[in-house]
């Protein structure tokens, strides 16, 4: 018996994980010789045996700084609407017959009454040269904001602009033929700074895009008496100062997107646009009075 209990000893001091099970409930088998055999089992107590444990279970800590969020990838869409609208005027310029469709398209400032010239006269141009720069610059001003605002608001602004500016030019310049669409694709440029302003912090390149939009400016203002030495007529700059001053006006009264994270208050970006939206109106309502009580009036009343 005390060799056994010395050999107990022994292995305790060799291994301090394993415990010696020595109940006398249980039967000790001897080896022949006297030799007694001792069974060992792991505790579940035991330091190793909870290390195991806690590192399956206990789930891991996540990290102080998260991963930055990826950014939206650039979105490349053709502008359809712009398209077809520019294939409708290529069709009309080329194919169309010119007598017919000047006599009915036309604006004419003694037909003030066919209210439809106001916007129609956006399909007729005077040359494959005025229907080009036209079709070009329209096409590369409307690719993103019909990505970003959605076609129905390009729509708006582009038609808006074409009808306020047959509506300054008859003020303005009153005996005055108008055909293009120079007045819409002005109303289009101009409209990228209300686009700016909604979306302000979540555009890409909008320095680059604000300065795109005062040079295109710029270079057309420079522009202006080049039709005239070069003989095609009179340029309609009041229908394209009205169409550029619509632009701003209708962006940020119709375009529905704006920016999510607004530090300006969405309160105050509201207001913004309701002072827009009524400006655009009292300006068409004024423009539409000028032309019945100044001009149309008038003109019947002088003896023929």
């Amino acid at each position: 018996m005390g060799s056994a209990m010395d050999a107990e000893a022994a292995l305790l001091d060799v291994s301090p994980t394993l415990s010696v099970i020595s109940s006398p409930d249980l039967t000790e088998s001897t080896y022949p010789g006297g030799a007694v055999s001792v069974s060992f089992s792991a505790s579940p107590q035991t330091p190793g045996y909870k290390k195991v444990h806690e590192e399956n279970l206990t789930p891991r800590p996540t990290p102080r700084h998260p991963a930055p969020p990826k950014k939206p990838k650039l979105r490349i869409r053709l502008p359809y609407l712009m398209i077809c609208v520019s294939l409708i005027e290529i069709y009309v310029h080329c194919l169309g017959d010119e007598a017919v469709l000047r006599r009915w398209l036309v604006y004419d400032p003694r037909q003030r009454v066919q209210a439809w010239r106001f916007a129609s006269y956006m399909l007729l141009h005077s040359n494959i040269l005025h229907l080009s720069l036209n079709v070009v610059i329209q096409l590369v001003l409307a690719a993103p904001l019909e990505v970003e605002q959605g076609w129905l608001g390009v729509a708006a602004v582009y038609l808006g602009g074409g009808i306020c500016g047959a509506l300054g030019a008859s003020l303005l310049q009153p005996s005055l033929y108008l055909v293009g669409a120079s007045a819409g694709v002005y109303a289009l440029l101009t409209s990228h700074l209300a686009h700016l302003y909604l979306c302000h912090g979540e555009l890409r390149y909008a320095g680059w895009r604000l300065g795109a939009v005062f040079l295109l400016a710029g270079a057309d203002v420079a522009s202006v008496p080049v039709p005239a030495l070069l003989g095609y007529g009179r340029v309609g700059w009041a229908a394209h100062v009205a169409g550029a001053l619509a632009g701003p006006l209708l962006g940020l009264a119709i375009f529905p997107n704006q920016s999510k994270k607004d530090s300006r208050g969405r309160k105050f970006v509201r207001f913004v646009r309701f002072l827009a939206g009524l400006g655009v109106m009292l300006l068409i309502v004024g423009a539409i009075l000028g032309n019945i009580y100044l001009i149309a009036i008038p003109q019947q009343r002088k003896p023929s």
